[in-house]
């Protein structure tokens, strides 16, 4: 599996420094991509369950989902680190584990 990172308007290089600034924040945390695209997986499920008791995240889940979050708000800056503020994206989740 692979990281993707597509924002609009950015180059190739920018991008992939982006995906570079990621898996950064996943070595840091000690976990893989796939256990933090995991997490944020079991987290909208439980979001699309409307939050039920028996849907919730284990407290692991919860952790991982939080670094994909960071991952993916370290992969936006990164990204667009020499941009116009007005241009880069709000931390909307554009980072993509891809086959």
């Amino acid at each position: 599996m692979q990281l993707r990172l597509e924002i609009k308007g950015a180059s190739p290089e920018e991008q992939e420094r982006g995906v570079e600034a990621a898996k950064a924040v996943f070595a840091a945390a000690g976990i893989s991509a796939q256990q933090a695209a995991g997490g944020l997986f079991a987290l909208e499920g439980w979001d699309d369950a409307s939050f039920a008791a028996d849907e919730e995240p284990t407290a692991e889940e919860d952790d991982a989902a939080s670094v994909w979050i960071e991952a993916n708000k370290a992969a936006i800056a990164a990204c667009c680190a020499n941009w116009p503020p007005d241009a880069v994206p709000d931390n909307y989740l554009l980072l993509e584990l891809v086959d």
